[in-house]
């Protein structure tokens, strides 16, 4: 066989498309060529099955018409007139044909090589496929439902009408006159049998069938040839066992088009469309079949890649993938030759994107002057590696057709630094499933006073804590000397990236390993003196909240017997004085609110910050395998991560000079307290009768709402903050919290590990969580305390006709025995009657009542929901007018993936640009509001942590881009 076909005649360059793009002007071969055709139907939704026509098939024409649709297919074919037989003159004999024109009336093709012209001429049923539908409504399908059903008005079933109707056409064609009239006297006529015998010009006199006039027309005759091959369509379709024989035309067109071919396991193979071949195999995009051999698929690609040398990737790729899918050494052996020829495949692109480092983008988005200045940025940063990225900037040059990018490629590297990088953040790399890890760094990183602190400390790492050593406490314990040595070698390490972060040159650089130890790995895991006591990860999972939690509202509502109406808490436990307050059974009195009360203070500790701790196993590992389990613990556990972000900030408030003060609770103040810090009043009304009040004042540098389903983030912090009766002393007490003082930046955790008490399992939440660009805090200050106390009684109200109304609805929307909803109950139910009536077992006055049933139950949900939306409407604007205490969103944590696994990223607002910039590792791409906002429902990547800074301050507390590379 040639490998080089001979030059192409001139082809058209452009494809007749005005209705439809079915076809490729692509080559094909025939059989690739077919494949299109049967599966070419504007309009329609099903494959062509083609059957040869009995009446008008002949030598000049190849005529089928499709049993599902009766479309007519009339073949012609237009002979090279040098080449006899219209053979291309290879080993193969196959055509390379060409599609020209696709109409829903015509479909042309040339072959390239030898100007073979093939055109279809395609034209409706004679009788509309709706006549033989409703001629299906009238007549039982079979003998055995005719019997059955002897109260049909029509005895004559649908197979044994269509038979009927075959006869007296085949009469009038043989002009058998005496069977003719035999034949329509015994015809059970009804309206849709006369309206198709009136086509063709019967006439019913006296309910007596009476056929046209002899002689019949040339047009008479061929209406009624073509009535008769529909007709056999019907009866092909109802009955496999028809007399009738049925003759598929690939046969012919195998002679008409040369379709045979040599198969991988055959000498030679004809088309057939019931091969099943996969519409996605790279032989399509060859325009080849699947089965076809080695060398037609390396012909096919020559003569490809001559015609349409852009496409080149593309067929080389479709012979790469055939190559591994076969284990072929000719394929693969034609892949190595083009690539020495300077040509290359897709993934080769590909690869070549992710070279530049934008491979986690679509490549044919990014600008040719993002990639050059790209190219000249890694050439200046890893000169060793240059070769590689010349390569691909090569690669995507000639892929695009880039004459800039060329050009450039040819100039060799810019050392300058382009100004759009200097814009965006720069990138930290995956070392090991260190994801979150990285976003909690990009977040700390933009915290202007955080980020000065940590640059000003002495870069030795030991920031004189040798020669000046006082002893500080952190959460009301003393930090002994060894974790503070240990913190400040954090602090070290964090500063050195920082100064990397700011002043690098690259677009991503790798955080040091020992920095992910420290931040990863807690003191007390990293110390010899805990190892009896360490304990698996997995063995308090103290973050899962039950999954029996309350939904919506925050609460659950609660009927003791009494008069009173209480409210479940989900707020998780609180010690006062060493007494903790049960989560289980917390209620509210209605008129909690109206009673006066008296207070005094009682003082609380703190929990410890110890981060995430490991299995004994852990201690006798090296650091870097410490490393990996640590991070290997953390990747996609919630709880952990949490803990983890506690870590940091413990060693970050231990390793950073205090500030000379001390807080109202003796703690030295620092800069992370300035940072992070607020406080809240907790408000005990211990005894209902003496209406006395126990306070507590304590810090916290986060708060945590639970996620569920239909909440928004005020929903979660009204759960925090409201009412709810707690255990305190064996007694119930009810609990309020305030916030006595604001942090300037706010860490809202999301929690989305949960227990499920059924299986005892935990499991992530992926509910989604309404959350705002401005948050108020007004409702929930001290100040404001006594001032709405009527407001948060209306709201409790509210509320708590929202939790009926939900319960409610619950209740009638679903059926208790099948558990299933009553709407699509009642629509299976409707379905079900529909289909029954159809023989006749249910009459439509179940039907009836069925779906008025269907209607009820729709418009009583829809009150149910009303009410609800008229409620929350009033939720939502119930604090509308508080409007001081006010909070910008800065950064938002993603985790993708669930309770065990996944993946971690965060956005970060730029306030200096207005932008959202996405932090995913090594990439930093600049998103839209709406990915960030967009409701979640129905994804695993949702999120876990909020950030909000005070609006007035948002420039001076936070910093997106800090960068200067000179």
């Amino acid at each position: 066989m040639s490998q080089n076909p001979p030059p192409l005649p001139p082809r058209p360059n452009n494809m007749d498309t005005s209705e439809h793009m079915e076809f490729s002007a692509l080559g094909k071969t025939p059989p690739a060529w077919l494949h299109d055709l049967i599966r070419y139907n504007p309009g329609e939704d099903h494959q062509h099955e083609f059957y040869l026509s009995i009446e008008f098939d002949n030598d000049v024409e190849t005529v089928f018409l499709c049993q599902e649709c009766h479309y007519w297919f009339f073949l012609t074919t237009t002979p090279n007139a040098i080449m006899e037989q219209s053979n291309c003159g290879f080993e193969n004999t196959l055509h390379h044909l060409h599609t020209t024109t696709t109409t829903k009336t015509s479909i042309s093709a040339k072959c390239c090589v030898c100007n073979l012209a093939v055109n279809i001429e395609i034209k409706e049923p004679f009788i509309d496929l709706r006549l033989f539908n409703d001629l299906g409504k009238l007549r039982k399908h079979s003998y055995a439902n005719a019997i059955k059903h002897a109260e049909f008005e029509y005895k004559t079933n649908l197979i044994d009408t269509i038979e009927s109707m075959i006869k007296i056409l085949s009469n009038i064609i043989d002009e058998d006159l005496q069977t003719l009239e035999f034949n329509c006297n015994n015809f059970e006529m009804d309206k849709v049998s006369q309206a198709l015998f009136e086509k063709l010009g019967f006439k019913l006199i006296d309910d007596s069938l009476n056929p046209p006039d002899f002689p019949l027309s040339d047009d008479e005759k061929r209406n009624i040839k073509l009535t008769r091959e529909e007709l056999l369509m019907i009866s092909y379709k109802l009955n496999k066992y028809s007399k009738y024989s049925a003759k598929k035309p690939y046969e012919k067109l195998n002679n008409v088009l040369g379709t045979s071919y040599k198969a991988l396991f055959a000498d030679c193979s004809n088309f057939d469309p019931e091969s099943g071949y996969s519409l996605h195999s790279s032989c399509f995009i060859l325009g080849c079949v699947p089965d076809m051999d080695d060398q037609t698929l390396i012909w096919a690609y020559n003569l490809g890649v001559q015609e349409v040398p852009e496409k080149a990737p593309e067929y080389l790729q479709a012979i790469y993938e055939m190559s591994k899918e076969r284990k072929s050494e000719a394929l693969e052996e034609l892949v190595a030759v083009e690539k020495s020829k300077g040509r290359f495949h897709e993934e080769d692109i590909k690869e070549a994107y992710k070279c530049l480092n934008v491979g986690d983008v679509d490549g044919s988005t990014v600008s040719d002057e993002f990639l050059i200045d790209t190219y000249s940025v890694l050439n200046t940063d890893n000169p060793s590696s240059r070769a590689k990225y010349r390569e691909a900037l090569n690669i995507i040059g000639k892929a695009r057709n880039s004459t800039k990018i060329l050009r450039s490629v040819n100039e060799g590297p810019v050392n300058e630094m382009p100004d759009y990088l200097l814009e965006m953040p720069v990138g930290l790399d995956n070392i090991g499933n260190t994801c979150y890890l990285n976003s909690l760094l990009q977040y700390y990183f933009t915290i202007r006073q955080l980020r000065t602190a940590v640059l000003a400390t002495d870069s030795s790492g030991s920031n004189g804590y040798e020669l000046d050593w006082q002893s500080i406490t952190i959460g009301h314990r003393k930090v002994s000397k060894s974790e503070v040595k240990r913190a400040k070698q954090f602090v070290n390490l964090l500063r050195g990236l920082f100064v990397n972060l700011i002043h690098t040159t690259q677009r991503s650089i790798s955080p040091d390993i020992d920095l992910a130890y420290l931040a990863l790995v807690n003191a007390k895991n990293d110390d010899d003196e805990y190892k009896d006591t360490s304990k698996s990860p997995m063995d308090d999972n103290k973050m899962a909240i039950d999954d029996s939690s309350p939904g919506p509202s925050s609460s659950k509502t609660v009927d003791n017997g009494n008069s009173d109406i209480y409210t479940v808490s989900e707020e998780v436990t609180v010690e006062i004085e060493g007494t903790a307050l049960s989560v289980d059974d917390r209620i509210v009195p209605d008129h909690f609110y109206n009673e006066s009360n008296t207070s005094h203070s009682l003082k609380g500790k703190e929990k410890e910050n110890t981060g995430p701790e490991l299995s004994s196993d852990f201690y006798n590992t090296s650091k870097e395998d410490k490393l990996r389990a640590a991070s290997e613990m953390l990747l996609g556990r919630q709880q952990d991560v949490t803990e983890c972000m506690d870590n940091v900030m413990f060693q970050l408030e231990a390793a950073l000079k205090s500030l000379p003060m001390t807080d109202e609770n003796g703690d030295e103040q620092n800069i992370i307290k300035s940072l992070f810090y607020g406080q809240t009043r907790q408000i005990l009304h211990k005894k209902q009768n003496s209406g006395e009040l126990l306070t507590k004042e304590e810090s916290f540098n986060h708060l945590i709402v639970v996620a569920a389903d239909g909440r928004d983030l005020y929903d979660g912090l009204d759960v925090y903050f409201d009412a709810s009766l707690v255990d305190y002393d064996g007694t119930q007490v009810i609990r309020e919290v305030t916030i006595t003082k604001i942090p300037p930046i706010l860490q809202i955790h999301v929690q989305r590990v949960q227990f499920d008490r059924s299986t005892s399992n935990i499991y992530k939440s992926n509910a989604f969580l309404r959350f705002d660009k401005v948050i108020y805090l007004d409702r929930y200050l001290d100040k404001n305390y006594e001032l709405l106390k009527q407001r948060r009684q209306e709201a409790h109200n509210w509320k708590q006709d929202i939790d009926r109304l939900q319960a409610e609805l619950n209740d009638y929307e679903q059926d208790k025995t099948t558990r299933l909803s009553k709407v699509d109950l009642l629509k299976l139910t409707a379905d079900f009657i529909h289909d029954e009536m159809k023989n006749d077992i249910i009459d439509e006055n179940s039907l009836v009542a069925v779906e008025q049933e269907s209607n009820l139950v729709k418009e009583e949900s829809e009150e149910y929901h009303n009410k609800i939306s008229q409620l929350k409407s009033q939720l939502s604007q119930h604090y509308q007018d508080l409007q001081e205490c006010a909070y910008r969103l800065h950064a938002v944590f993603i985790h993708s993936g669930q309770a065990n696994f996944g993946h971690y990223w965060i956005y970060i607002f730029d306030f200096e640009k207005d932008r959202w910039l996405k932090f995913n590792d090594s990439y930093i791409t600049e998103v839209v509001d709406h990915e960030v906002f967009a409701d979640t429902t129905g994804s695993s990547a949702n999120p876990y942590c909020m950030v909000y800074v005070r609006a007035q301050e948002a420039k001076e507390l936070v910093e997106t881009v800090c960068r200067q590379t000179n």
